[in-house]
């Protein structure tokens, strides 16, 4: 199974930052976030993606500022990303800085990707989030999107106007605040999460651009991926589409193995050579999810087991109870 997605500590040392500032008490919303003061001191750092997750989403409740993640992205300058930052800065266009982005994201983070679409009139930066154990994805994913265009803004020194802005979640009550923050019209329960912008302003120009400066960051950039641990991408991707395609029933193992361009019995021989078999790490999804899940009372145990696949909740339990030892509803009283 792949290993648990990390992301750089930087952001949630910004967040601890902020809450300091609204003097808003700190080691309770670590503490249920799996996180301790040493962890969030270094911005260098790494910490599991779900945990930082997990603090954007507290402390958005603990300070009662559904926009929290939205907000903290309005006073980060490039420089306070690490090294990515400034190869943002060095690169000569926006399209160019964008490109590099989307190459060296993984520096930051192997939980998030960005994708760039470039049309004739429009370019769309898609922001996905490959980390299936975070449930409440609104603030990262807000967060994402909002530092992305503020970078966009900073590097080029000029305003840079949206088209529109998407989001896969439902429209919240704070919406108003997110169009402001955007300057843009804003859609919800959309199939992506995303900015849209017009594709001339990939011309724009960076003037701290460094051609010399950024070969060297660039191979920074290469130095730090090639130096982490890597897990295995076939079997991560199969674990990603596995949780994709769980709310929509059982995957079956063909269905999983078109998906791939193979016969369901290379990608049984394909996940052996890793010590896997397909109704293991099947297994495996579900379980993570289900403990995930089962920590948010807001998830009904019955929704639960429809997010997992199961089309009855007995069959649920039966599962839970194999794996754990215990019930849904004792985990969850436990939690």
């Amino acid at each position: 199974m792949a290993d648990l997605p990390m992301i750089d500590a930087r952001w949630a040392c910004l967040m601890v930052e902020r809450l300091k500032e609204e003097r808003t008490p700190i080691d309770p919303i670590l503490k249920k976030a799996g996180l301790t003061r040493k962890q969030v001191s270094d911005p260098d750092a790494r910490i599991p993606h779900q945990k930082h997750a997990a603090l954007l989403s507290l402390a958005s409740e603990a300070t009662g500022d559904g926009c929290f993640g939205l907000r903290l992205t309005t006073s980060i300058a490039p420089k306070q990303a690490g090294v990515l930052g400034y190869v943002l800065l060095n690169s000569a266009t926006l399209g160019d800085a964008l490109a590099n982005l989307v190459r060296y994201f993984r520096v930051l983070t192997d939980a998030l990707e960005f994708d760039l679409k470039v049309g004739k009139k429009k370019v769309v930066m898609v922001n996905r989030i490959t980390d299936p154990l975070v449930v409440d994805q609104r603030q990262v994913v807000e967060c994402e999107l909002g530092l992305l265009y503020r970078f966009c803004q900073l590097i080029t020194g000029r305003d840079l106007r949206l088209s529109w802005v998407e989001f896969q979640h439902a429209k919240p009550k704070e919406a108003r605040t997110v169009r402001q923050v955007f300057g843009a019209p804003v859609r919800y329960r959309q199939d992506r999460s995303a900015v849209v912008f017009e594709a001339v302003l990939l011309e724009r120009p960076i003037e701290t651009a460094d051609n010399e400066l950024l070969k060297i960051l660039k191979h920074h950039c290469q130095l730090i991926l090639g130096a982490r641990p890597k897990a295995d991408d076939f079997a991560f991707k199969v674990q990603q589409f596995v949780t994709n395609l769980l709310p929509s029933g059982q995957p079956k193992i063909d269905a999983v193995a078109r998906e791939f361009g193979m016969s369901s019995r290379t990608l049984t021989r394909r996940l052996a050579e890793f010590g896997l078999t397909y109704t293991g790490l099947l297994n495996e999804v579900r379980r993570k999810l289900a403990l995930q899940y089962l920590k948010d009372r807001r998830i009904s145990v019955k929704h639960v087991a429809y997010l997992l696949g199961y089309s009855d909740v007995s069959a649920f339990y039966h599962a839970f109870q194999r794996w754990t030892g215990s019930s849904p509803v004792q985990q969850r009283l436990e939690n």
